[in-house]
C-alpha cells in the first residue's frame, strides 16, 4: 500500500481549506469544511490508504482515488472515478500512466474477472455509482406456471416484435428511436420473465429467416434477460440489460442489404463492412437520448472476444464489460440455432457444445457455463425422445430436477402425430400409473420427424390435456 495524501502543515485561515498534496507535483487546495485543525486533516487523510497501479492493471469495478496529475488536467468532473465500463478505461488511459486506486471501495488488483461459484461479483452500473454486486444463488422463483404465463407472454411478445419492428423502420428512415417504447416493452418482458422465464424462451423459437434482424434482436433480448434472472440480477439490471441486448443490431441497418442478407459466404471485403455494425450501432444510440453507457456498449461490444480476436477493436478480456460477455454469448447462441439464408439452424444442444468449445478462447469460461445451467440439459424448444418412442417438444424445465422437463408430446410410441397434443410433467408423471415409461432417452432433430415446432408454439389446446 502507498499512503497517497500528505498534509502540508499550513492551515488556511479558520481551518476551512487545507493543501494536500498526492505527490511533489500535486499540490492544490481541498475544501474541507468539517476540519477545523491540522491534526484533525491528517486523521482524516491518513486514513485513505490508496495502492499505485500501472494503468494496464487497472480493470472495471475499480475506484480510481488519485490521478498521476491533476485532475484539472482532465475532462474528469469529480475528484474520485468508479471504472464502469470499458470507454472508462480508454479515457484515462488517454491521460494517465498510473493511477492511485481504493481497494477498500472498489474492486483490488488481484480481485478475478468474474467469481460466480457462491463469491459476490461485480457488475458494471451507470452514472459515476458503485458497480453492483450480484450474489448466488438467484433470489428469483417461478411464480406462474408455464400454461398460465404463455398467453400472457405470446401477448407480450407480439407487441414487442412489432416495436422492434417499428424501430428498425424508424432508423432506416433517419428518425428518432422510441426510446420510452422500447423501455416499456422490455420491461413487460422482464416482468414476464421473472414470473415465468420458460414461457418467453419458449416464444424465441418464433425464428424468421426472412426477418432475421428484428426477430434476433428480440430473442436475443429475451434470452439474456432470462440468462440476468439466472445470475440473480436486480430488476434494475434486467431493464438496463435487456434494452441492450434489444438494441444491440440496430446498426446492421447501415450495412448494405447485398452484404447482410447474401446467400454465401461473404468476401473479405465484404465481411470488413459487416464488422462495422457495433461502430454504426454506437454511433445512432449515442445520439439517442435516454439510454445509459451501459446500454451503448452492449452494441458496441458484444462482437469482442475474451483473446482479443473480436472486432471492431479487437479488446482484451479485461476490457469487456460483463454485459458485454452475456450478449456475445446469447448472441452466438441465438443465431447457431436460427434458420438462414446461408445457414441451416442446429439443435440447442449441438449449440451448446459449440459454447462450451468457445469457452477457453472466445468467450468468458464462467459466463458459459452458467449460461448452459440457465437453458437446463434439455432447453426449452428442444425435441426428445423419450424412453417408451415418443416424441416431445420441453416448453418448460425443471430447476430442481434437470432430467425431468416439463414437455409437449407431439408424436406416440409408433412416430404418429396426435391430436390433440398432451403436457407431461416428468417430474411428477407416474410411470406406474400408466404402464408407459416417459424418460427422455435423447435430444433429436425437428426435421427428422417433420416437425415444425411453429405449430406448437402456442399450445391452447394442450393445456386441459395435462398429464401428471
Amino acid at each position: 500500500m502507498t499512503l497517497l495524501f500528505n498534509v502540508v502543515e499550513n492551515v488556511v485561515s479558520g481551518g476551512k481549506a487545507s493543501f494536500i498534496c498526492a505527490d511533489k507535483t500535486d499540490c492544490r487546495i481541498y475544501l474541507i469544511n468539517q476540519l477545523s485543525t491540522a491534526q484533525s486533516v491528517r486523521k482524516y487523510t491518513s486514513a485513505i490508504k490508496m495502492k499505485k497501479i500501472e494503468i494496464w492493471d487497472l480493470k472495471v469495478g475499480m475506484y480510481i482515488r488519485e490521478l498521476d496529475r491533476p485532475w484539472l488536467e482532465t475532462p474528469f468532473l469529480l475528484q474520485g472515478l468508479w471504472i464502469n465500463s470499458p470507454g472508462d478505461l480508454e479515457e484515462v488511459k488517454r491521460y494517465c500512466k498510473y493511477v492511485y486506486i481504493d481497494p477498500d471501495k472498489g474492486r483490488d488488483v488481484d480481485d478475478s474477472d468474474l467469481a460466480l461459484d457462491g463469491s459476490d461479483t461485480y457488475v458494471t452500473q451507470t452514472g459515476g455509482q458503485k458497480p453492483i454486486k450480484v450474489e448466488k444463488p438467484p433470489a428469483y422463483k417461478v411464480h406462474v406456471r408455464f400454461e398460465k404465463e404463455i398467453d400472457v407472454a405470446k401477448n407480450i411478445h407480439k407487441q414487442a416484435a412489432h416495436v422492434v419492428r417499428n424501430m428498425y423502420d424508424d432508423v432506416r428512415m433517419g428518425k428518432s428511436i422510441n426510446t420510452e417504447g422500447a423501455k416499456a416493452t422490455v420491461s413487460s418482458i422482464v416482468d414476464s420473465i421473472i414470473r415465468n422465464p420458460d414461457a418467453q424462451v419458449w416464444l424465441t423459437q418464433l425464428k424468421d429467416k426472412d426477418e432475421y434482424t428484428a426477430i434476433h434482436s428480440l430473442n436475443v433480448c429475451i434470452l439474456s434477460l432470462a440468462f440476468g434472472r439466472h445470475l440473480g440480477f436486480s430488476r434494475e439490471m434486467l431493464n438496463e440489460l435487456g434494452l441492450g441486448a434489444l438494441l444491440h443490431d440496430l446498426g446492421k441497418i447501415r450495412v448494405p442489404g447485398q452484404v447482410l442478407n447474401k446467400p454465401g459466404k461473404l468476401t473479405d471485403d465484404e465481411f470488413k463492412l459487416m464488422k462495422l455494425h457495433p461502430v454504426y450501432g454506437k454511433q445512432i444510440l449515442s445520439i439517442t437520448n435516454g439510454l445509459s453507457p451501459n446500454i451503448i456498449d452492449i452494441a458496441y461490444s458484444h462482437h469482442e472476444r475474451m483473446n482479443g480476436t473480436g472486432y471492431p477493436h479487437g479488446l482484451n478480456s479485461d476490457q469487456i464489460s460483463l454485459y458485454g460477455r452475456m450478449v456475445a454469448i446469447v448472441d452466438i447462441y441465438d443465431a447457431i440455432t436460427s434458420q438462414r439464408v446461408y445457414h441451416h439452424g442446429v439443435h440447442s444442444m449441438d449449440a451448446m457444445k459449440q459454447l462450451y468449445e468457445l469457452r477457453r478462447t472466445d468467450l468468458d469460461n464462467k459466463m458459459v457455463e452458467q449460461f448452459i445451467q440457465c437453458l437446463g440439459i434439455y432447453p426449452v424448444g428442444s425435441v426428445v425422445e423419450l424412453a417408451c418412442g415418443a416424441i416431445g417438444i420441453v416448453i418448460s424445465i425443471n430447476r430442481e430436477r434437470r432430467l425431468k422437463p416439463k414437455i409437449l408430446l407431439v408424436m406416440n410410441e409408433k412416430k404418429e402425430f396426435i391430436t390433440p397434443t398432451r403436457i407431461i410433467d416428468l417430474a411428477k408423471f407416474d410411470s406406474s400409473k400408466f404402464g408407459t415409461q416417459f424418460d427422455v432417452k435423447n435430444v433429436v432433430q425437428a426435421s427428422v420427424y417433420r416437425i415444425n415446432i411453429l405449430d406448437y408454439i402456442t399450445p391452447r389446446s394442450a393445456i386441459d390435456q395435462s398429464v401428471a
